[in-house]
């Protein structure tokens, strides 16, 4: 075998080497022929071979054809003296020569060959194919096609005629668009159009060789002919091959019509759906070719032939048909100076052609048109290759003839003058292409097929279909074209063509990736608003739909697609209308010139940009309408606008700089430029002064010279025109005026240094942009980030950007352009180089993302332009969704961040590279300076260029923006984003910070002690708070912006709505805040007990009023402001605050918390001190809340019947009580637990902070709890984790404790007295039975207080601690208890008897005498828990000794009582002895300012005596004390208590009246005082008693009377007597007083004739007081009541002994008439002498004559007062009658007289009898008028009885 293979390989080797021989032999042989021949005759003898070859064919197919049988004969033009030889046999044998010759002949050696003779013999050929084509096979017309297009590939323009900048026309070389652009070949239309002969004109006979070989590139030569046969050849070969194509065209009437006006109802479009209904066709995957050119639904016609098919053969004779026709229509042609000029006014676009579609279309492009629309796929794509590929190179040439053109119009010369032209003329035109676009629907049944061809049956085609889809993507007139197929099917309401549609869009995507990616496509077409189609299905509800968006998704993603998928959207974000400035830049140069230039120049970018900023889509579109018709950014449009300048008004850097190179001679570096910026637009401004602006006012206020007004001082210059205005006799007060004016200023300075920096990073828009796309862009960033977060994360910042990029070119330029128009440079034109001075560009998309939204956020309308509100809301919009984004990605970095440290450098890049804290927290702060400026009322919003320009010319920054528009509701939704931001911001800077942990802040300062590293920080922070700077070495918590935002959020000024986000935010944010925890913590929680208690107390009083709905307070409640500001908060707005209370305080103050992170034990501990100070505060709330509950509570409980109606809450925050009970419980037992003591502390100082309004008063000395205090005592007993006992344990241990150092100078009132106040309160409300189980804690809290330095007030509550205490728990049966409680009963009772004893003072140093100390001040009592009064006054105030004594008498006695039992009692006598060691002193003391000490002490001892084992302890003081001539020296609120005191004293001791009465004995000797006061005492002692109880001792009493009678009687004793008969008249029975009452009766008539003698007796001197009545005494001379008048009568002047006397008197006969006449039947016999009983004027009964010489009887008091009247004339006449109901018994109530006039209406009253006829009647209407009202009457007389035993106190 191996032999045998080694045989035939030795043959073949041979067998090869002879060919190779005889094939070198044969081409030697050739090259000698066609030397000897010559080159022109072989082309001329093959091309007539081939002639001949067609001939006889067509002779073979049609032998009996005669002469005009069709067969083409041979041309005129052939040589016919040369004889050629016969032909071959076949068409395939001469093709195969044609190629060998065309191989082997050295056509290099013959240039004519290539220029001349191929050129002509091809035509031959041509024309010849084209004559025969009824004839030939598809075998042989594909062989002589393909043989056609060698030799076209062999042909060579002439080098010798190219100008030196063309190079000669390569061989075989085929041409791109921009080869032929620098080749200087200009495309133009058919050579039919420019009217010149047929195509064979000027070839030579025979052979056609002449000596003018240029002429077959000139015009009509063969290379202009050569088209026009190809183009014939395609029309043949469709009408014979592809016939059904005719037919389909003769079926649609396309031939025999013509366009009308109307457009391309009646064109080659009719044939197939118009636009309108392209966008309802509805065709499947399967048969989409077929129904894109609108077949019949029944098969037949057209269709059907359709259906057929083409062969393989004929579908490559096509295809090289349509390869020739590209090649042919690609030759250059010489084109004269006429020739050209021609050509470029009939290729003009403005040429206008009014013909049909038929006239406009050529045949041959037709019917190329129609077959791209054929089943056939290679037939398809042949013929759809070949109509883009002639569109292409059209439109390329065309645009560079228009360029050309445009040339010529501009120069003053002909381009086109001088040598001849080369130009590639285009084959399609102008027209043509306008009418293809504008009145067919080619381009979309194109889309339609080739997009249909992408289904999963036809994976065959998918490579093909995508490239020639795309191809005409990119030459469609409009990119919505192909859009347009693929999103109707995108968005299509049949959920599987919708399934299918992704499916094509996915191969779509994948296979066009390395098509786009090349940089020579760069501004290509992309299929971006489909792109964004299916990222928007993303959020499709449908899981089918969505789970494959995601999957093409994710692995587009996997194969680094994001640059792809990005570009569309960033090209959105960076829209040149989106240029920004810098607002520093705009200040600095904006002056009164330019800003008017600004200010035209923004009303006419809003009149150009009017459209497109309105251009925003309305609600009632919906979202898929939305994306189907966004028009997405035109690349190759929008870079020609970046390289050029827009027709816009340039800026005024531009200005600036053509000024500046007109005026300076040297060029400055752009750095001098800069610098030099705000001197030239000063210069600008000086110029521009004068021009006109619709500013007037600004033109009318502001100068040129940039001057202030008078009235508004420069700053700089305010000390120089002070001093100027000073005056020598004011030069202090200028200068304090000044100094405050000064620091006005400062203050002022300071705050627009805040302003500026709040300000600071703030962009302004320099145009009006449509938001709609915008929002667009970010909501597919936003639908991207939440599909796939960790595939696109990690794509994005691993794609960097690179500047070859072929995607990111475009996106680079737009963003270097940015950050120029951010610098105050040009956007458009040329980008400078970049240099080290100018900011680092991202370098990763994350970072430019990240870049672009913040940029978004931070960006503003100027004032100065005229911005309408949809523009201004759709720029909210942009701000809202950008902060939504950047909180999305960066919470999403956040997990990327746990990775590692690589992932965490990335972050740390994005972060401090892209600035983003600070701008989130910038922009949080200005929102909300915002907000509060709009809360407020004032105004933000100014009109375009109002308010700009401050004192000195320069510019506002806070009017420079537009924040107006919004309002607070406006700014809300950017806040809630923001906070969210920040939020994220803080967890993800804390995980990447450097150091970890937000330790940096100390960086760089290893060399500083902890110390000076803490004092740096503080002086930092302050600074920063003052001045409102972000300090970038500093985490967000540390940040002073954010420490004071926080502090002020949940203030009522920056919105409800708010708060529950802030809250969020600082809750979410407390592990990591580190040492900022309690800095922000502190404030936070301070505002939410305000908002607390601000909302209860607004709900207890709307509660209160709409208790009383008639007043007008409750009709006004539902009007008023805080029902207004109130309409915003949530209905949980309250549990809200109460859950992030609970929070941020369980978590600084318990231990297990549940933290991410570990916090620093030292910023724990700062934060609970600062916690536990501040829980005072949240207990206040909590307790407020808890009144509520209790309020809610019952009415729940009550409501839950279907009768509930009025009673229900008012406010909806407060109808759940049940949780809020829940929620104030949850926060305070934790605490307690933990906490006790300062929480029981805690309820000390809300309990003296809720006393002010329980001061201390005379009337009450035991504090009463109010309502707040009761609320607190209910919440303290319904925490689980505190019991009764364990409450009292706390309370000792808050006793105990001893403030800190710190707080050493609180005074114990604000710590002790609470506690001990509330204790009162808890023991009062705890049941019997309960404190029962408490006592033995109770009495240790009494032992140990005791020991404690106690107020006064302090061992008064102790005091009623004891007695609440013993009055509501029996005494137990254990010695030991009874032991406990006395003693601690004795000690309490002495320490409250020390502090009534305070206000005494020993008589000397060896007497133990005590005496009360004067002189007393009595100040007003402060409040028991007044933080304000000083540390001694409370123990030191004498007020507190007669508190004690008051307090003493109220519980002593009854408290003794109980502590001591029957058989103990004994035991108390000594502690009461001594606690009346310090009341006696008080009672000996009758001067007025010991008023209150007398009594208190007198209350004191009538309680003792009450009880008769105290009367030991009283019994010998208390009878010296009656016996004291001072005795009724008192205040009349203390006879009561002596009162009972001398009942008790006389009861005890039954002989003591006895020897009263004894020793009244009066001799003649004795002072009439002292007898007086005998009487008195008497009189009291009678008094005090008890009715009949002195009856056995009434002999001896009138005994004493009579002997009193007898010896002396005076007007002092006498007013005694009548005092003694009506104590016996009260205190007698009737029958008991018979004997007295002619004593009594005598002694009364007596003194009334003596007062009558005193009246009628006309003497004006006063009497001598020895005479009658005598008293030693002073007289005084009053007047009557009335005032004095000059009268003939004088006054009378009597002593006041004796007033006193008459008073006594009338008083006495006063009493004996109210008194009801069964208690005193025997003065009713006497009555008649005293008041008249009948008028005698009118009297007409029997018995009215009066004897002659008898005198009429008047009663006493109808003598007296006409007594009166004689003596005071002017009283005479005021008396009327009185009925008796107007009469008001007793009569007189008057203690004293100051003349006796006023005792006139008292006998008026009783002198007016009634008149008339019923006058008999008047003393039984007077007795019935007593007896009905007796009780009251007898009562009124004690009382005006026990005050006439008072005395005045001295004072």
């Amino acid at each position: 075998m191996q032999g045998q293979s080694s045989s035939i390989t030795g043959e073949q080797v041979s067998r090869e080497s002879r060919v190779t021989r005889n094939t070198s032999e044969m081409i030697r042989t050739l090259n000698v022929l066609i030397g000897s021949l010559g080159s022109e005759y072989l082309w001329d003898y093959i091309s007539q071979h081939f002639e001949t070859c067609l001939s006889t064919k067509a002779c073979a197919v049609l032998p009996d054809s005669g002469g005009d049988s069709g067969v083409p004969s041979v041309p005129e033009h052939t040589n016919m003296s040369a004889t050629p030889t016969p032909a071959p046999s076949s068409i395939s044998e001469l093709s195969t020569l044609i190629g060998f010759l065309l191989d082997v002949f050295p056509l290099e050696l013959y240039c004519e060959v290539q220029t001349q003779y191929l050129p002509q013999m091809l035509v031959r050929l041509l024309r010849v194919l084209q004559g025969h084509m009824t004839t030939l096979s598809l075998d042989d017309l594909t062989q002589s096609l393909n043989t056609c297009l060698k030799i076209l590939s062999k042909i060579q323009m002439p080098a010798a005629h190219l100008s030196p900048s063309q190079e000669p026309w390569g061989q075989g070389q085929a041409r791109s668009p921009a080869q032929e652009v620098e080749e200087g070949r200009v495309p133009e239309d058919q050579w039919s159009l420019l009217g010149d002969g047929e195509a064979g004109d000027g070839v030579g006979d025979g052979l056609g060789f002449g000596p003018e070989g240029l002429e077959v590139w000139r015009r009509g030569g063969s290379v202009e002919t050569l088209a026009q046969c190809v183009q014939d050849i395609l029309t043949s070969f469709i009408t014979r091959y592809l016939s059904f194509v005719e037919e389909l065209e003769e079926d649609t009437g396309l031939a025999g019509q013509a366009m009308g006006p109307g457009g391309p109802g009646d064109s080659w479009g009719s044939c197939m759906p118009d636009r309108p209904a392209l966008q309802t066709v509805e065709c499947p995957s399967g048969d989409r070719g077929s129904r894109a050119v609108g077949q019949q639904e029944t098969g037949e016609g057209p269709s059907a032939q359709v259906a057929q098919g083409v062969s393989e053969m004929g579908s490559q004779a096509f295809s090289a048909i349509c390869h020739l026709l590209l090649e042919s229509t690609s030759l250059p042609l010489y084109l004269s100076e006429q020739e050209m000029e021609a050509l470029h006014s009939c290729m003009s676009p403005t040429t206008l052609h009014t013909g049909s579609v038929e006239d406009t279309l050529p045949p041959w492009l037709r019917s190329l048109m129609l077959c791209c629309v054929l089943e056939d796929p290679c037939v398809q794509h042949a013929a759809v290759s070949c109509v883009l590929e002639l569109l292409r190179r059209s439109q390329a040439l065309l645009l560079l003839l228009q360029d050309k053109g445009r040339c010529h119009d501009r120069s003053d010369h002909s381009p086109f003058c001088g040598r001849l032209q080369t130009l590639a003329i285009p084959p399609v035109t102008h027209t043509i292409l306008t009418t293809i676009a504008n009145s067919t629907d080619f381009y979309q049944h194109v889309a339609q097929v080739l997009w249909g061809q992408l289904d999963a049956e036809q994976r065959n085609l998918h490579v093909p279909s995508v490239e020639l889809f795309y191809r005409l993507h990119v030459l469609a007139p409009s990119p919505s074209v192909c859009e347009d197929v693929i999103c109707q099917e995108l968005l299509h309401r049949d959920k599987r063509v919708r399934l299918e549609a992704l499916q094509r869009f996915s191969a779509l995507w994948h296979l066009t990736r390395e098509i786009q990616t090349n940089v020579n496509t760069l501004f290509n077409r992309c299929f971006d608003r489909s792109l964004l189609v299916v990222l928007d299905g993303l959020n499709s509800q449908d899981g089918a739909l969505s789970a494959v968006s995601q999957s093409w998704l994710v692995r587009a993603l996997s194969l680094n697609d994001v640059v792809r998928i990005m570009e569309p959207i960033l090209l959105l974000l960076l829209h040149p209308k989106t240029q920004r400035c810098s607002i520093q830049w705009i200040k600095q140069n904006l002056t009164v010139g330019n800003l008017q230039q600004l200010s035209c120049r923004g009303r006419s970018f809003s009149e150009d940009s009017t459209g497109s900023a309105d251009a925003m889509a309305t609600d009632d579109q919906s979202e898929d309408s939305l994306l189907s018709c966004i028009s997405i950014v035109d690349r190759e449009a929008l870079w020609a606008e970046l390289e050029g300048t827009p027709e816009t008004t340039p800026p005024a850097e531009d200005r600036i700089e053509k000024k500046e190179q007109g005026e300076e001679t040297g060029q400055r570096d752009e750095e001098e430029g800069q610098e030099s910026e705000p001197t030239q637009l000063a210069q600008l401004c000086t110029a521009s002064a004068g021009s006109v602006c619709p500013l007037q006012d600004l033109q009318r206020h502001s100068s040129m010279d940039q001057t202030m007004p008078p009235s508004l001082p420069r700053a700089d210059s305010t000390l120089s025109l002070g001093s100027d205005l000073l005056s020598e006799d004011e030069e202090e007060e200028d200068e304090e005026e000044a100094t405050a004016y000064l620091r006005l200023l400062k203050q002022e300075q300071e705050q627009r240094e805040a302003l500026e920096s709040l300000f600071r990073h703030t962009l302004l828009y320099l145009q009006l942009y449509d938001p709609t796309p915008v929002l667009l862009a970010l909501s597919t960033i936003e639908t991207l980030l939440r599909s796939c977060p960790a595939p696109f994360l990690q794509t994005l910042y691993s794609a960097q950007i690179h500047p070859g990029s072929a995607h990111l070119r475009l996106v680079n330029s737009l963003t270097q352009r940015h950050q120029e128009a951010q610098e105050g440079r040009r956007f458009y034109g040329p980008l400078p180089p970049p240099s080290s001075s100018q900011p680092r560009h991202p370098s990763t998309l994350l970072q430019l993302l990240t870049c672009v939204l913040l940029q978004y956020l931070r960006s503003h309308f100027p004032c100065y332009l005229q911005v309408s509100v949809r523009a201004m809301g759709g720029n909210r919009e942009v701000r809202v969704k950008s902060a939504e984004l950047l909180a999305l990605l960066m919470q999403q970095l956040g997990s990327e961040a746990r990775g590692g440290a690589t992932a965490a450098e990335i972050v740390r890049e994005v972060l401090w590279g892209c600035r983003v804290q600070r701008y989130a927290l910038l922009a949080l702060c200005v929102s909300m300076y915002v907000t509060q400026k709009e809360g407020s009322g004032e105004g933000l919003g100014v009109g375009p260029g109002e308010g700009l320009l401050e004192q000195g010319g320069g510019v506002s920054e806070e009017h420079l923006i537009n924040l107006g528009g919004g309002g607070v509701l406006g700014e809300q939704a950017l806040q809630v984003e923001l906070l969210k931001l920040l939020q994220v911001l803080i967890s993800l800077e804390h995980q990447v910070w450097p150091g970890g942990g937000g330790a940096g802040a100390g960086a760089g300062q290893e060399g500083v002690s902890p110390l000076g590293r803490a004092w740096q920080a503080a002086a930092l922070f302050q600074q920063s708070a003052r001045s409102l700077q972000y300090v970038q070495t500093r985490p967000l918590p540390a940040q002073a912006m954010l420490v004071s935002a926080a502090a002020r959020a949940l203030q009522p000024r920056y919105g409800y709505a708010l708060h529950g986000h802030w809250v969020a935010l600082i809750s979410a944010s407390l592990p990591y805040l580190g040492s900022s925890l309690a800095t922000i913590s502190a404030p936070f929680i301070t505002q939410i007990c305000k908002n607390l208690d601000e909302l209860v107390t607004q709900h207890l009083s709307e509660s209160r009023l709409l208790a009383q709905p008639d007043t007008p307070e409750a009709e006004n409640l539902t009007t008023s402001s805080w029902s207004l500001r109130r309409e915003s908060i949530a209905p949980d707005y309250l549990l809200m605050l109460l859950e992030g209370l609970t929070s941020i305080t369980h978590y600084c103050l318990l231990e297990n918390r549940r933290s991410p992170v570990v916090p620093d034990p030292a910023d724990l501990r700062n934060a609970r001190d600062i916690m536990l100070d501040e829980f005072p505060r949240m207990l206040n709330s909590m307790a407020l809340l808890w009144r509520v509950v209790q309020r809610e509570e019952p009415q729940t409980t009550s409501n839950s019947a279907p009768t509930c109606s009025r009673n229900c809450s008012t406010s909806i925050y407060f109808r759940s009580s049940k949780i809020l009970r829940q929620k104030v419980l949850g926060f305070l037992n934790p605490l307690t637990e933990e906490f006790g003591v300062r929480v029981m502390a805690s309820v000390g100082i809300v309990w003296g902070s809720q006393s002010n309004i329980c001061n201390i008063n005379k009337n009450k000395i035991l504090p009463v709890a109010n309502e707040i205090h009761q609320t607190v005592v209910g919440l303290i007993k319904s925490l689980s984790a505190l019991s009764t006992n364990t409450i009292l344990q706390l309370i000792r241990e808050v006793l105990k404790t001893k403030p800190p150092r710190a707080k050493r100078e609180q005074k114990l009132s604000q710590t002790a007295l609470p506690m001990l106040h509330f204790s009162l309160s808890l023991i009062q409300s705890v049941p019997a039975e309960l404190l029962l189980q408490s006592a033995t804690p109770v009495l240790c809290l009494l032992r140990e207080s005791l020991q404690l330095p106690m107020p006064p007030h302090g061992y008064f509550l102790l005091l009623g601690i004891l007695n609440d205490f013993v009055s509501r728990v029996p005494n137990l049966d254990s010695r030991k208890y009874s032991r406990d409680l006395q003693e601690v009963t004795q000690q309490v009772l002495e320490a409250v008897g020390m502090v009534a004893g305070s206000s005494l003072e020993q008589t000397s140093w060896f007497s133990r005498n005590l005496e009360v100390k004067a002189p007393r001040k009595d100040p007003e009592l402060p409040s028991l828990y007044d933080p304000n009064a000083p540390a001694d006054a409370i123990a030191t105030v004498t007020c507190h000794s007669d508190q004690a004594l008051s307090l003493l008498a109220e519980v002593l006695a009854p408290l003794l009582d109980v502590v001591f039992c029957s058989d103990e009692k004994e035991k108390a006598t000594p502690l009461i002895s001594r606690l009346l060691e310090y009341v006696f002193p008080y009672l000996r003391n009758h001067r007025a300012y010991n008023a209150a000490g007398f009594s208190a002490s007198a209350r004191l001892l009538s309680s003792l005596s009450e009880y008769s084992y105290t009367k030991r302890c009283w019994r010998r003081e208390a009878f010296e004390l009656f016996m004291d001539p001072l005795f009724f020296r008192m205040d009349p609120s203390c006879i009561a208590h002596w009162v009972s005191t001398i009942d008790h004293l006389l009861t005890y001791e039954k002989t003591m009246f006895k020897d009263l009465t004894s020793t009244q004995s009066p001799s003649l000797f004795s002072n009439q005082e002292q007898r007086a006061l005998l009487l008195k005492r008497q009189a009291f002692a009678m008094f005090s008693g008890e009715p009949d109880q002195y009856c056995p001792y009434l002999p001896l009493i009138q005994e004493r009377l009579t002997e009193s009678l007898r010896v002396g009687q005076t007007p002092l004793v006498m007013s005694q007597i009548f005092l003694l008969f009506r104590v016996l008249l009260l205190r007698t029975s009737p029958q008991h007083l018979i004997s007295l009452w002619p004593v009594m009766v005598t002694e009364l008539i007596h003194v009334f004739v003596k007062l009558e003698k005193d009246l009628l007796e006309g003497q004006e001197v006063a009497r001598n007081p020895n005479k009658g009545w005598g008293v030693s005494g002073t007289r005084e001379r009053n007047g009557p009541v009335q005032g004095t008048r000059e009268r003939s009568r004088p006054p009378l002047d009597l002593p006041q002994s004796e007033l006193e006397m008459y008073l006594s008197a009338c008083k006495l006969l006063d009493s004996m008439l109210c008194f009801p006449p069964e208690r005193i039947p025997l003065f009713q016999m006497y009555r008649w002498a005293f008041v008249p009983e009948v008028d005698m004027d009118s009297y007409s009964g029997p018995g009215n004559s009066i004897m002659e010489g008898e005198q009429e009887c008047q009663p006493h008091v109808v003598r007296v007062l006409e007594g009166l009247h004689y003596r005071y004339p002017e009283l005479s006449g005021a008396g009327e009658h009185a009925g008796v109901e107007h009469l008001e018994f007793p009569l007189l109530t008057l203690n004293a007289l100051s003349s006796i006039a006023q005792l006139e209406p008292f006998f008026r009253v009783l002198s007016c009898a009634p008149a008339g006829p019923t006058a008999a009647d008047w003393p039984q209407a007077m007795a019935s008028h007593a007896a009905q009202n007796g009780s009251s009457i007898l009562s009124k007389l004690n009382h005006v009885c026990m005050e006439d035993f008072l005395e005045n106190m001295d004072s």
